[in-house]
């Protein structure tokens, strides 16, 4: 059994707020051992541990790797590493309190005057020292917090005005969604908005690909909001309407222009079908067919069989589909390709072919699909993997 760590006061000081609000990156992957992040991350588990220990300040690069790793938000936590930086430096700059006076020998002192709230003792110029420590778990308190402080962000408290009539919402959750000027990782951020908060967005452009924070699906949909900043759609809960249109903003890129599948039995792997996408201008590719199932025997839809990115390792746009889940039929098997803007961002751009009746064979034609058949293939296509 894995030794349990050590418990850190995130009240104690900014190095162990910044501590426990990592550990809870690493409960939200779900608790991998450090021996497993150590595989991926690129650091022994040993030092991973320390860095989430609360005891010593862990380099940047450690820290990136660690949430890297549990595939967080590193760009979130490089600010957050800036923050613990400056926030260190303050409290060991701030002058200590003065020793108290000895007490004399005498007449019993006055009952003293129960202490006052710290926003009442903290003089006007350079913030006491417990201040300081106050503000520093502020962050984290309300990343870890889901009861009073999130009814609060709710209630306005941090939360950006509602727009008159936003084209959609979603939902800051986790350590807040950082905005941007620009849809990229570089652009800079000027804010971020709380954990708990309902944002209203104008419209959604197209940038930089990133994964989704609980998903971890690739997306290249930023959302806008009114004052022409962005948010990377990966960090907050909630999508756009399928039939909203992307519009422009800074850092953006061009929509897919266009796509073609090609599809072969594989003759290395009996019963597989090697499905391939190429085209123009591609970042997300998600493959459906059209069947009917042997188990359980439900009726003929389309089912996703795959959705892909190109990775720097991994070049073009592939999946292996096993058939023998396929119910034979009267009806053609239909495959479709389809230019993906994330979890659930199907769009028009697709390419279908046929696999004849019955279980997929060799041949695979070209085919045409009605208007209807067109949106729920690319529907299926571009949902959410399982």
């Amino acid at each position: 059994m894995a030794r349990q760590e050590k418990a850190v006061d995130p009240a104690a000081g900014p190095l162990q707020a910044f501590a426990f609000a990592l550990r809870k990156v690493r409960t939200e992957a779900g608790s991998p051992t450090y021996r497993a992040l150590a595989k991926s991350a690129g650091y022994s588990a040993a030092t991973l541990s320390e860095a989430a220990g609360g005891t010593r300040k862990p380099t940047l690069d450690v820290v990136l790797a660690y949430v890297g790793a549990c595939r967080g938000d590193v760009d979130l936590w490089s600010r957050r590493w800036h923050e613990l930086e400056a926030d260190l430096a303050a409290a060991a700059s701030a002058p200590c309190p003065a020793a108290p006076e000895p007490v004399m020998a005498g007449p019993a002192p006055a009952a003293a005057e129960p202490p006052a709230p710290v926003e009442a003792v903290a003089p006007r110029g350079r913030p006491s020292r417990r201040r300081l420590l106050a503000w520093a778990a502020v962050p984290v308190l309300l990343a870890g917090t889901v009861g009073v402080l999130v009814v609060r962000a709710h209630d306005g408290s941090g939360c950006p005005a509602q727009p008159a009539d936003p084209a959609f919402t979603a939902e800051s959750y986790g350590g807040g969604a950082r905005v941007r000027t620009g849809a990229a990782r570089d652009a800079p951020s000027p804010r971020t908005i709380p954990s708990g908060c309902t944002i209203g967005f104008v419209g959604y452009c197209l940038g930089e690909k990133i994964h989704d924070n609980t998903g971890g699906s690739p997306d290249v949909r930023w959302f806008k909001l009114p004052d022409g900043d962005v948010i990377a759609s990966g960090i907050v809960h909630g999508n756009p309407p399928r039939d909203l249109a992307a519009v422009r903003c800074a850092d953006d890129r061009t929509p897919p222009g266009s796509i073609a599948l090609t599809a072969a039995a594989d003759p290395a792997q009996p019963g597989t079908v090697r499905l391939a996408a190429t085209g123009t201008r591609l970042d997300i590719v998600g493959f459906a067919a059209l069947y009917q199932p042997v188990e359980p025997p439900t009726a003929r839809r389309w089912r996703q069989v795959g959705f892909t990115e190109e990775k720097a390792d991994s070049a073009g746009f592939g999946v292996s589909w096993r058939v023998g889940g396929v119910a034979p039929g009267p009806e053609p098997v239909l495959i479709v390709a389809v230019a993906c803007l994330g979890g659930d961002g199907p769009t028009g751009i697709l390419d279908a072919r046929s696999a004849g009746p019955g279980r997929p064979g060799t041949r695979f034609a070209p085919v045409s699909l009605t208007a209807a058949q067109r949106t729920e293939a690319a529907t299926a296509a571009c949902s959410y993997p399982a």
